[in-house]
């Protein structure tokens, strides 16, 4: 159970280009703030993005963050320091304020740093002036993300292990002139392993130089990695390599040896926490696009039935699809 303790919000000006700081938390009676931390742990938590690290011992962000129990607001004013000396004087990132949250989760201490980028957004304003009030619109540049929108950066840091999940987009970095993750590289100094989007990302890519390599038909092979890495998810939590590997080749060490290489070329991390719901829906499908222009969805437990699809092999090289026992049709218009 989520239990939290204290929360405060650093605003960024974009006037002045420095940080205003709060003295005080956030009032956490209040249900719509309540709520609204919950939301911004959830997106970090259940976010098929979300990649996980841990600290160094000699990582210089450790001695603020063992203060943080202890002077929550004074710590929260270092750490946006920092925060904000990178993105202030990079201009590709978005400002932002800074939502920081002290929680404990099952009695364990948590720190929780959300990045909420503005927005703009049109409001009204009233006017009255030589005795003439005018409604006026106006637009406001400092919107926040709602509670049901997306943020693009924020971590959820165990504060007794120093283990933190984080989610993180990368911007142009100008003194270095290349784009980087600048959250965990620049601010927390750290690399945390792929996040479960990006290793499906990595088996994906290998599976696909594999069949290139062996001439292989590319959408048949994806097909099956698809399963395998749901078929995993599902029964162990994670995604194993050796098993996607031995569904894929079988007895073929050649085409194994192949992708093995790949994989760990790309920085795959094996049997690496992974949970079908939080990988979504569309791992639950098996998608095509033909190259006339059609697409076809089908439920990934009914991709193998032959009493429901079938995949052709004509003579001419082209690849007929059938679909069979239809009762009904009905248009998603």
């Amino acid at each position: 159970m989520i239990y939290i303790k204290e929360a405060i919000l650093h605003i960024f000006d974009v006037n002045s280009n420095e940080p205003i700081f709060s003295f005080a938390g956030l009032d956490i009676s209040e249900k719509f703030t309540m709520d609204y931390i919950h939301a911004m742990i959830e997106k970090v938590e259940d976010s098929d993005n979300m990649k996980t690290g841990i600290l160094a011992e000699d990582n210089p962000l450790i001695q603020p963050f063992s203060t943080i129990k202890n002077d929550f607001v004074e710590t929260t004013k270092t750490l946006t320091e920092k925060f904000f000396s990178i993105t202030k004087i990079n201009p590709e990132i978005p400002p932002a304020d800074l939502l920081f949250v002290y929680f404990t989760w099952d009695e364990v201490p948590f720190l929780g740093l959300f990045k909420l980028n503005y927005s703009d957004s049109m409001t009204h304003h009233v006017s009255y002036e030589e005795e003439v009030l005018t409604n006026q619109l106006m637009i406001n540049r400092t919107i926040l993300p709602s509670a049901r929108q997306a943020i693009h950066e924020g971590m959820v840091l165990n504060l007794n292990n120093m283990e933190y999940h984080v989610i993180e987009k990368k911007h142009l970095i100008e003194e270095l002139g290349e784009k980087l993750f600048y959250f965990t590289e620049m601010f927390l100094e750290d690399k945390p392993q792929p996040s479960l989007k990006e290793n499906i990302s990595i088996i994906k890519k290998a599976v696909q130089k594999t069949s290139k390599a062996f001439n292989d038909e590319e959408f048949h092979v994806l097909a099956d990695t698809k399963e395998a890495i749901v078929q995993s998810m599902t029964e162990e939590n994670v995604i194993d390599n050796q098993i996607i590997a031995e569904t894929l080749y079988g007895d073929n060490h050649a085409k194994k040896e192949k992708f093995f290489e790949e994989v760990q070329e790309m920085g795959y991390v094996d049997r690496a926490p992974a949970e079908v719901a939080v990988a979504g829906p569309k791992y639950s499908k098996q998608k095509f696009r033909l190259d006339n222009g059609i697409e076809i969805s089908i439920p990934i437990d009914l991709y193998k039935d032959p009493e429901v699809v079938e995949f052709i092999n004509n003579p001419d090289g082209t690849t007929s699809v059938i679909i069979k026992n239809i009762e009904k049709i009905k248009n998603l218009f």
